[in-house]
């Protein structure tokens, strides 16, 4: 996963800094689930720890959004890293002097979702300041790549092998991680947001709802990302049932299956530069949504373990690119001043139907099937592939497109 040397340093400091603070995030996330199983089993309580991992992103990307827009964002990536680091070490310490309850696990949860939630809304405010208009779904493509080779591949193993030598281990090394990434981001050139009018005044949402509502490209693409996030979320809730009940494979297999999931998602992420360059972004968003909704389909009516590991192969490419084309969408067409906020209105929309689609998928799976879930998911998604399609204004997103009101992304 080599750095194109022509992104600029502030970019490459922002990758590098990114894909090690995934690599302690996805160790911590190996770590919690397993606290959570040395205490009585409780079905309950590792649900709780799963929902506290999702509400940041309901009800904190907003007020995100609106930090990122008034304070400089690489500052804000900063503080959301050492938040982090606090609480893992915290977490570390408290586990040298003994052992953390169960809400307490799930309070450590949401605190790495908080921080995180800021994180991910500040970084994708600030790459439109880091690199050229045509560079950016490259740039998105490789933060993505790193990201999920750091969350999935490398740290989640990684932080399970540690974990057998001292449960405290893999806690120290994520906060080792996040000090480390907020090192190189301390260096990053500022980038302030905020227009002169605004620097004395705290700024607030009615400008970004205003500038949401009013474009087609963001409204249209916000009801997608949220039905999708639904669809999606309700899949993999029940994938482990999916494993056992329709592929016959033993539940140990849910893991290899996110393995090819993740798979399919890190090479999306490495092609999606090449693939934009050639595909219009409305082609290659619909095009994804379209497979994304075949795999769904796929994963509910087979039976068979080769056809669904191609769907979850397909299933990781798809989301990936998808979300990759949405983002770039976005940093082209918000304005410097509000992209903050607006993010946090996608991350909101992303959030609420990740926590709808996860609670859904129970109660459709109880009254039908499992496999139900999967194959209405994939079914969904045809109105929003048509919604995307068609709804989109030709060029949505593509290089040559600038901002509607001509206001420039800042500038280092």
């Amino acid at each position: 996963m080599a750095m194109n040397s022509s992104f600029g340093r502030a970019y490459q400091r922002l990758w590098a800094a990114n894909a090690l603070s995934a690599v302690g995030t996805g160790m911590t996330t190996a770590a919690l689930p397993l606290l959570a199983s040395i205490k009585p089993p409780s079905e309950l309580l590792l649900g709780t720890i799963a929902a506290a991992g999702l509400l940041p992103g309901v009800l904190l990307a907003v007020p995100a959004g609106l930090v990122a827009d008034r304070y400089d964002r690489g500052r804000v990536l900063v503080v959301a890293d050492l938040g982090r680091a606090v609480v893992v070490a915290a977490a570390a310490i408290a586990l040298l002097l003994g052992s953390l309850p169960g809400f307490v696990l799930a309070a450590i949860t949401f605190l790495i979702g908080a921080g995180e939630t800021v994180f991910i809304t500040a970084s994708q405010s600030a790459i439109p300041s880091f690199v050229a208009a045509d560079q950016l779904d490259d740039a998105n493509g490789r933060l993505q790549a790193a990201d999920d080779v750091g969350r999935e591949f490398v740290g989640p193993p990684l932080g399970s092998l540690i974990f057998r030598l001292a449960t405290w281990i893999p806690f120290v090394a994520d906060a080792v991680s996040y000090l480390v990434s907020a090192v190189l981001l301390l260096r990053l050139p500022r980038t302030p947001p905020a227009p002169v009018t605004e620097l004395h005044q705290r700024p607030t949402m009615a400008p970004a709802w205003a500038y949401f509502r009013s474009s087609r490209t963001l409204v249209v693409l916000g009801g997608a990302m949220f039905t999708l996030s639904l669809c999606g979320s309700a899949v993999l809730a029940m994938l482990v049932l999916l494993v056992r009940n329709q592929f016959s494979l033993d539940v140990g297999w849910f893991g290899p299956a996110l393995t090819v999931i993740a798979c399919g998602a890190t090479l999306a992420g490495l092609l999606a530069g090449r693939l934009r360059a050639r595909i219009p972004a409305r082609w290659a968003i619909s095009g994804a949504v379209a497979v994304n909704g075949l795999s769904y389909v796929a994963l509910g009516t087979t039976t068979m373990w080769p056809i669904a590991a191609v769907a979850l192969f397909a299933w990781g490419f798809a989301v990936t690119l998808g979300n990759i084309t949405s983002v770039g969408i976005r940093q082209r067409v918000i304005p410097g001043d509000l992209i903050g906020r607006v993010m946090g209105i996608f991350r909101a929309a992303l959030g609420a139907g990740g926590v709808i689609g996860a609670l859904g998928s129970g109660v459709l799976a109880d009254a039908t099937s499992v496999s139900t879930v999967a194959t209405v998911a994939g079914l969904l998604q045809l109105p929003v592939v048509a919604a995307l399609a068609f709804g989109l204004p030709p060029g949505t997103g593509d290089v040559q497109q600038v901002r509607r009101d001509d206001t420039p992304a800042p500038t280092t």
